[in-house]
């Protein structure tokens, strides 16, 4: 039987893990796409948001997870056969983006890093230099700073966004080596740059390794806003079209090839590149583990 398990795309912030998406989004007939469905959670951790965390239920025993944990329902949700094609004649596979940190932090010490779950999922992982994902977050963070101060919003409404411990590439290292140990599987890992560089020999390549048939239209795309974007961004920081800001990029996007990227350069305080020397090992380390063409 075909590997038909959920696949997970683990990210950092910054890693064109958003237009990474897009390509799944175009076979809404074979594929289910799931949006950070954990970023929530963890901002509800960071804002110690009890009264969100108190609403998620408790997984039911005959589930395929069923140890009590605020992530346990949404891979029950995620796992379960109820996504259908238009015609309801075939379940969808389901693929997921979110980020490493959230994940990793969260698996801390529980049955998330057992065996039996990790084995659920098809793991694969994206990254991007920290040259350009450092900076870029820098300056999505600011603007959202920004957007915040413009609309008054409180502050205990407010989060640390941008940090050497938000960054994401040292969890994603970890999060590899975690997964590669525990499930021994080979896992896809895409760098950004060559995604970019060489999108179909890649995106095959991919494809080949998550057991996803490749096809042509996943290689260019409508610019356009996207429902699931909307959904999770509006629902987290409470400022209107804050999704744009932070998406902006990949809704202008047509294809990996023609991404529109804002590559306008500002004046950086010094920590952002003592955050990307920090980071460089850890990008390194996960760069030479990455497909090749």
């Amino acid at each position: 039987m075909t590997d038909q398990r959920p696949i997970i795309l683990w990210a950092h912030a910054r890693s064109l893990s958003t237009v990474f998406e897009r390509p799944f989004l175009q076979r809404p007939q074979e594929l289910h796409v799931i949006h950070e469905p954990f970023v929530p959670i963890g901002h509800a951790y960071m804002t110690k948001n009890f009264e969100f965390l108190n609403r998620i239920p408790s997984p039911k025993p005959n589930d395929p997870i069923t140890f009590v944990h605020h992530f346990s329902p949404t891979l029950n949700e995620i796992l379960a056969p109820h996504y259908y094609n238009e015609d309801k004649t075939h379940v969808l596979r389901v693929f997921v983006k979110d980020l490493a940190t959230i994940f990793l932090h969260a698996s801390e010490g529980n049955p998330l890093r057992s065996k039996e779950v990790l084995s659920k999922f098809k793991h694969t992982f994206l990254i991007r230099t920290p040259e350009k994902s450092v900076k870029s977050y820098y300056k999505a963070a600011n603007a959202t700073y920004q957007a915040w101060d413009k609309a008054g919003l409180p502050n205990f409404e407010r989060v640390e966004l941008f940090s050497s411990d938000k960054i994401g590439l040292k969890e994603s290292r970890n999060l590899y080596d975690l997964i590669k140990n525990v499930t021994g599987e080979e896992i896809a890992l895409v760098d950004a740059d060559d995604l970019i560089r060489e999108p179909e020999k890649i995106l095959r390549k991919y494809c080949e390794m998550v057991n996803v048939e490749f096809k042509k239209e996943m290689l260019e795309w409508k610019a356009e806003r996207v429902e699931i974007w909307d959904k999770k961004m509006s629902g987290l920081y409470h400022v209107p079209d804050l999704n744009y800001l932070w998406h902006k990029n990949a809704m202008q996007s047509t294809g990996f090839d023609k991404a529109a990227n804002n590559n306008e350069e500002i004046e950086y305080p010094q920590y952002v590149y003592d955050i990307i020397n920090e980071n460089k090992p850890h990008y390194e380390y996960l760069f030479q583990h990455r497909i090749k063409i």
